[in-house]
């Protein structure tokens, strides 16, 4: 994730959609879902047998132990030649291949709907010919307590196709995270279970990046990568409550590891406020670099968390980190120093720290406590803006949104170029009830529309899954039942591996 790590998406191609039932509830075992089922080997050919044509042998489809809504296709050809398998519903749909030029062939199939018939069909070509094999795939069924949202809005010709990627609470249910990328439809097309433990903090960041899928920390569970097919490739160091890793994990060039930890208040403090802890970790855990809060910034606080730390991105280019605080704002920090460059502070504590350093055009495009802040190339900064904290303040009326600003780091000055809802004639729930206290999350894609995660918990409260374009219309949204939790959310566009067949 070179530049800002944490804040990478995907751009390019149309992405995956397809239509297709999903299935019920199986049983929970840390966790893949029923098994598909294996399809029965076809023959090969490609037209009659000619000195030109490839013969394929052995072709073995067989589920992925690790998700049960994949498969592997295998086969082997006498001549080196290309791996290719085309799948769908009732006809070829999709593709998924691999160049490379070899004689034993494997091919990691991902893309389908749980409890669904798949025609499947192996085909390999060199420059002398080629040749196909087919034959079927039944997935199983999805993990117990994955919960599956409604489509509520589905401009497709308007908004940026692929999947998207995503971690849910299941709020009062004692299983672990579940990891889902959903395509278009709304259905799930692959997972991970983030270990064993019960997920009591819905906090998980998830990204994909280079092929493989960044797991954040949750409670006793380490950061993890996670290749597509479901193994796990890297697992960080152990999770505690001292110190607690929470919300932002990514990846740097490099190939280390940044971290943010919340540390526990100390028994002198009262009340106990809690110091957060910035790592740059190396793949076998040893530290780079550490940056602490206190270090730098005075103690005092009216509450138990002075910042409660939640974004952490790097640009690898200047050596300066980005460290969100939900109640302090934004901190640029020069790794070479660990000095505080500026803040960017907002309305919901202005008395701590102070209102930071930049003032803001116009005054009322200040947000009060945010999310997941993403820097742009461009000068600009894209804000979740939670709008308050009910537990701090019972019965006051707080409202979410989300903004973008062009920073001017020279005259100080963070000027508004886009509010959502802000003046958009959007509806009832947009402009009036829309409140998310403790989570969210908003992307720029390559069309230029916005992603927005308003991920929350509450019992009587859904989470929702919003595209918009610059001009405020709603062209995508998944609602997810009460209970249910989504911290980020990413859109893969084009999602892994799977293309659409000409």
């Amino acid at each position: 994730m070179g530049g800002f790590a944490g804040t990478t998406s995907q751009g390019g191609r149309a992405g995956f959609t397809g239509g297709g039932t999903t299935g019920g509830d199986s049983a929970e075992a840390g966790d893949s879902g029923a098994s598909g089922d294996a399809g029965a080997s076809g023959d090969a050919g490609a037209g009659p047998e000619s000195p030109s044509t490839i013969h394929l042998a052995n072709l073995l489809i067989e589920p992925n132990p690790a998700m049960s809504i994949s498969c592997y296709v295998s086969w082997t050809t006498a001549v080196p030649a290309s791996s290719a398998v085309e799948f769908g519903e009732g006809t070829y749909a999709f593709r998924i291949r691999d160049d490379a030029l070899v004689t034993n062939h494997r091919v990691l199939v991902i893309g389908m709907h749980a409890d669904t018939s798949y025609l499947v069909k192996a085909v390999s070509a060199n420059d002398e010919g080629s040749g196909s094999a087919a034959g079927t795939f039944t997935t199983g069924s999805l993990p117990a307590s994955l919960p599956l949202p409604t489509l509520t809005a589905d401009n497709f010709g308007e908004s940026q196709t692929g999947w998207t990627l995503m971690n849910l609470q299941v709020v009062g249910a004692s299983v672990p995270a579940r990891i889902v990328m959903f395509d278009e439809q709304g259905l799930p097309v692959w997972y991970f279970i983030q270990g064993t433990h019960a997920d009591g903090r819905g906090d998980i960041a998830t990204e994909f990046y280079d092929g493989r899928v960044f797991v954040g920390p949750a409670p006793q569970e380490p950061a993890r990568v996670v290749a597509l097919s479901g193994e796990v490739l890297w697992a960080g160091p152990p999770n505690s409550t001292s110190p607690e890793q929470t919300h932002s994990f990514s990846q740097l060039s490099t190939g280390n590891y940044l971290l943010d930890m919340e540390l526990p208040g100390t028994a002198q403090d009262s009340p106990r406020i809690k110091d957060q802890l910035l790592q740059e970790i190396a793949p076998d855990w040893s530290v780079v670099w550490s940056w602490k809060m206190f270090d730098h910034v005075p103690k005092a606080s009216p509450r138990y968390e002075l910042c409660h730390g939640n974004a952490l991105s790097v640009d690898e280019a200047t050596n300066m980190a980005y460290f969100n605080c939900r109640y302090l704002g934004v901190f640029k920090i020069d790794r070479s120093s660990g000095d505080i460059v500026w803040r960017l502070g907002g309305t919901f504590d202005s008395t701590t720290l102070g209102p930071g350093d930049f003032t803001f055009e116009p005054p009322e495009a200040q947000f009060s406590d945010i999310h997941a802040p993403k820097f742009y190339a461009d000068g600009t900064v894209l804000v979740y803006d939670n709008g308050g904290y009910f537990n701090l303040a019972q019965g006051t009326v707080y409202h979410s949104r989300v903004l973008e600003y062009r920073l001017d780091e020279v005259g100080m000055k963070a000027t508004r170029t886009f509010e959502f809802p802000g003046d958009f004639p959007v509806g009832d729930w947009y402009e009036n009830d829309w409140y998310t206290p403790i989570w969210g999350d908003a992307d720029r894609q390559p069309n230029g529309n916005i992603l927005i995660t308003a991920g929350t918990r509450q019992p009587d409260a859904n989470t929702r899954i919003i595209e918009i374009t610059r001009t405020g219309k709603v062209v995508w949204e998944l609602i997810f039942p009460v209970s249910i939790g989504a911290y980020r959310a990413q859109r893969l566009s084009p999602p892994p591996l799977v293309e659409r067949l000409p």
